[in-house]
C-alpha cells in the first residue's frame, strides 16, 4: 500500500470518491460498498468456503464497506427454510468464521437484518395483514399485536448476536417490499391497532425497531438502514411520507441511510439494462436534503465516473455497488489505481444473477464467471508454457486467449474481420444494450494488456495451425437459412443485415423467429437509432414522478408510450408462449414493451412460403397472409465449423467453444465460463 503523502492516481481522478467517511463509529477508507446481495451460496453448507472466497477477493480490493446478504431475526423471517439466521438458537459457526476472515483485512462489514414477510417461500409467511404479493403464491399470516412487538424484540436480538459473532455493524432492511417495508404502506397495511391506520401508525415498526437496537447496543455500534427511496408500485408511501421517514430515523439513532429503490413486485424496471446508469440520484437526493446523516445511492451504478459525479454534485455521501462487485471484485482497487479502463464492468444482463435466483441455483456473473466459484479457478502462471491458437475474436475468443496469456501461455487470437467482437458488435446496436460496449472495451483491452498476438483480417488454415500445442476454435455461428419457397426474395433480410444497419426495414416488417434475437430485432426497429438509457424518456415511459406525492411515486396514466414508425408482426413456428428462452427477470420487459407498440405477435404458425405480396402462412389450419415490405429471419443458427471441418480432415486435435460449439440461442454467459475454464487448465 502506498504511504498517506503519495496517493494513487486514481485519487487525482476520484478525489470524492476515495475520500474517508464515518458511519457511526466505523471508518471507511472509500465511498464505495458492496452491497447486501442474495447469491443463494450462503444458504448451502458446503458452499461457505466459496462464499468466504468471494468476500474476501472483495475485502482485498480495497472495498470500503461491505453488507451481508440478507439474515432473518427469526423464523417467521427467513426468506427459505434454509435461509441464514441470527438467533440464539442457530448454528452461528459459519458466521463467526466469515466475520473473523474479513476482520483480518480490516474492512468494515455489516450483518443486514432482513425479515422477508410475506416474500418468504415456504408456508406460514406472515405479514402485516392477509394481503398476498402477486410474486409469491402464499397467503400470509397477519401477525397479532404482541407478536408485532415481540419482532420488534427479535430485531435487537439479531443485532446483539451480530456484534457477537463479530460484525462492526449491522443494516435493517427496511426497503423493496420487506416485512417493515409492508408495515409502512397502505397497499400491504390494513391494519387499525398501534401498527395500520394513519401514517404515524403505520410508521411506528420501524422506528420502534431502531429505537430499541439503540437502546440495547449504545451509540458506539453502527446502525444503516436502508430506506425505501422510491416504492413504484400501487398504494406504496408518498414522497413526504419517505422524507418524514428519514427524520425519525435519524433523530432514533440511524448513523446511515441506504436507498432501496422499487418494490420486488414492481412493474417497473429498477436494475435491468434498460434503467439509465444513476437513474434515481432524484430520489437519494431528496432523503440527502432532509437528514445530516451519510446517504447512500444504489442502484444501476457501475461506473467511478458516474459514482463520482454523485458524490460531488451533492445527490449522495456513498455509492452502494452490487452486481458491478459480481462483475469485478477489484473494483476498488482499479479505482485507487486510477486505471478505471481496466474494469470489467456489470452489463445489467440479470442472466447470471437474479436469473439463477429465481432458478433456484447459486448466482454468478456473466461477465466474471469466478464470481461466487473464486475456489474453483487456479490462479498463477502455468507449469509449462505453451503456444496457443486461438480463432475467432469474439466473447468466447477473446476472453480464452487473454486468459491463456494471462496463465504465461504465447498466444495468437485470430479474427477474420477487421474488429474484435463478433456477435456483440450486433448486440450493442439494440436499444438500452448500450453497456455492451463496455464488455468490447473490457475484453478489447485484456486482449492487448495480457500480450496477446492479434492477427485482424486472418483466416489461418490447418497447415498454418499445426505447430501450436492448443487450437481454440471460437469462429461462432452462421445464421441458419430455413426451407421455404421464397427465401432467396428481395424482401428477405437475415438479422445480422438489420442490426448492423447494413440495411433498412420497410414500414411493415414481419419477423420469422421469436427467441432472443426475434425480440433484440423488434426492439431495434421500434427505437432505430437510439442506442444508450435516456433518464428522461424513461421516467416518462414508466410514467415515474420521483419529486411528487403519487403514492409509490409513478401513475400509470400518465405513462409515455412509443410511437410505432412501423407495422411488426413477429411470428414463431411453436405454439404456445413467446420468447421462452428470454431471461427470467427482463422478458416482462421486453413483452410489455413491444405489446404497448402495438407489435402483433403469432405463435403456432406454419410458413408456407414468400413472395411479392409478402409473407403466406397457415394459423389453426387456415391460411393468412402477412403483408411485409422486410422480412426478418431470425430463424437460427448453425455452427461455423468450416475451419473445424479441416483441422478434423487433417488429424489435428482442437477444441471448440462458444457458438462453434453449441449455437442454440446465443449464449455470452455460457461461452464466456466455457472460454475461461479452458484457458486456465492449459
Amino acid at each position: 500500500m502506498p504511504s498517506q503523502s503519495i496517493k494513487p492516481k486514481g485519487h487525482a481522478l476520484f478525489p470524492n470518491l476515495l475520500s474517508p467517511i464515518n458511519i457511526g463509529t466505523a471508518r471507511i477508507r472509500n465511498r464505495m460498498m458492496m452491497g447486501s446481495m442474495h447469491t443463494r451460496v450462503e444458504t448451502t453448507d458446503r458452499f461457505h468456503e466459496r462464499e468466504i472466497a468471494y468476500y474476501l477477493a472483495r475485502a482485498n480490493a480495497n472495498i470500503g464497506l461491505i453488507v451481508s446478504g440478507g439474515l432473518a431475526p427469526n423464523d417467521e423471517g427467513l426468506m427459505e427454510l434454509d435461509s441464514l439466521k441470527l438467533t440464539r438458537d442457530a448454528d452461528l459457526g459459519y458466521q463467526r468464521e466469515l466475520c473473523s476472515a474479513i476482520a483480518g483485512t480490516g474492512v468494515p462489514f455489516f450483518a443486514q437484518i432482513l425479515h422477508a414477510g410475506r416474500y418468504a417461500k415456504f408456508d406460514g409467511c406472515v405479514g402485516a395483514s392477509e394481503i398476498p404479493s402477486p410474486i409469491n403464491r402464499r397467503k400470509p399470516r397477519r401477525l397479532e399485536t404482541s407478536e408485532v412487538w415481540r419482532t420488534v424484540d427479535d430485531y435487537v436480538r439479531a443485532a446483539e448476536i451480530a456484534q457477537e459473532v463479530g460484525f462492526v455493524g449491522i443494516e435493517v432492511m427496511g426497503s423493496e417490499g420487506y416485512f417493515i417495508n409492508q408495515f409502512l404502506s397502505p397497499r400491504t397495511n390494513d391494519r387499525d391497532d398501534e401498527f395500520g391506520g394513519d401514517w404515524a401508525r403505520r410508521m411506528r415498526l420501524p422506528v420502534e425497531i431502531i429505537r430499541a437496537i439503540r437502546k440495547s447496543m449504545g451509540r458506539d455500534f453502527p446502525i444503516m438502514y436502508r430506506i425505501s427511496a422510491l416504492e413504484l408500485v400501487e398504494g406504496g408511501m408518498t414522497q413526504a411520507e419517505i422524507l418524514e421517514l428519514a427524520q425519525a430515523l435519524e433523530a432514533e439513532g440511524v448513523d446511515c441511510l441506504n436507498s432501496g429503490i422499487g418494490w420486488h413486485e414492481a412493474r417497473v424496471p429498477t436494475v435491468a439494462y434498460v434503467t439509465p446508469r444513476a437513474a434515481w440520484a432524484e430520489a437519494t437526493a431528496a432523503i440527502k436534503a432532509r437528514v445530516k446523516i451519510p446517504v447512500i445511492a444504489s442502484n444501476r451504478i457501475n461506473d467511478p465516473v458516474v459514482a463520482e459525479n454523485l458524490i460531488a454534485s451533492g445527490k449522495c455521501d456513498l455509492v452502494s455497488l452490487s452486481r458491478q462487485m459480481l462483475a469485478d471484485a477489484e473494483f476498488a482497487a482499479k479505482v485507487e489505481a486510477g486505471t478505471p479502463e481496466a474494469i470489467n464492468t456489470c452489463i445489467a444482463c440479470n442472466q447470471a444473477c437474479l436469473d439463477m435466483i429465481f432458478r433456484l441455483k447459486p448466482s454468478t456473473c456473466l461477465v466474471n464467471p469466478r464470481a461466487l466459484r473464486e475456489i474453483e479457478f487456479p490462479t498463477g502462471k502455468a507449469t509449462r508454457r505453451k503456444r496457443v491458437a486461438v480463432v475467432g475474436a469474439g466473447a468466447a475468443g477473446m476472453t480464452c486467449a487473454f486468459e491463456a496469456a494471462a496463465r504465461g501461455h504465447d498466444v495468437t487470437l485470430y479474427e477474420k474481420s477487421g474488429q474484435l467482437g463478433g456477435l456483440l458488435q450486433l448486440a450493442r446496436n439494440v436499444p438500452d444494450k448500450s453497456e455492451f460496449d463496455e464488455l468490447i472495451r473490457y475484453l478489447s483491452y485484456r486482449v492487448k494488456a495480457d500480450g496477446v498476438t492479434l492477427k485482424l483480417n486472418a483466416r489461418p488454415s490447418a497447415a498454418e495451425l499445426r505447430g501450436f500445442d492448443e487450437i481454440v476454435i471460437a469462429t461462432g455461428v452462421r445464421p441458419r437459412l430455413p426451407e421455404l419457397p421464397g427465401v432467396n426474395h428481395p424482401k428477405v433480410a437475415g438479422y445480422e443485415e438489420i442490426l448492423a444497419g447494413a440495411r433498412k426495414a420497410g414500414a411493415k416488417v414481419a419477423i420469422l423467429g421469436a427467441g432472443g434475437i426475434g425480440f433484440d430485432v423488434a426492439e431495434y426497429l421500434l427505437d432505430e437509432g437510439r442506442r444508450e438509457p435516456d433518464a428522461q424518456a424513461f421516467l416518462a415511459e414508466h410514467g415515474i414522478h420521483i419529486a411528487s406525492d403519487l403514492r409509490g411515486g409513478f401513475d400509470r396514466a400518465t405513462r409515455v408510450d412509443h410511437k410505432p414508425t412501423r407495422k411488426i408482426t413477429m411470428l414463431q413456428r411453436t405454439p404456445g408462449k413467446m420468447g421462452r428462452t428470454l431471461s427470467i427477470t427482463t422478458d416482462w420487459i421486453k413483452r410489455e414493451r413491444l405489446e404497448r407498440a402495438q407489435v402483433e405477435t403469432i405463435a403456432g404458425a406454419t410458413y408456407e412460403r414468400i413472395d411479392d405480396a409478402g409473407l403466406h402462412i397457415l394459423l389453426d389450419g387456415k391460411p393468412r397472409l402477412i403483408e411485409a415490405d422486410t422480412i426478418i429471419l431470425c430463424t437460427g443458427q448453425d455452427s461455423e465449423r468450416g475451419l473445424a471441418a479441416e483441422l478434423d480432415r487433417a488429424g489435428i486435435k482442437y477444441t471448440a467453444i462458444g457458438g462453434a460449439h453449441v449455437a442454440a440461442e446465443l449464449d455470452a454467459m455460457r461461452a464466456i465460463d466455457e472460454a475461461t475454464r479452458l484457458a486456465v487448465g492449459f
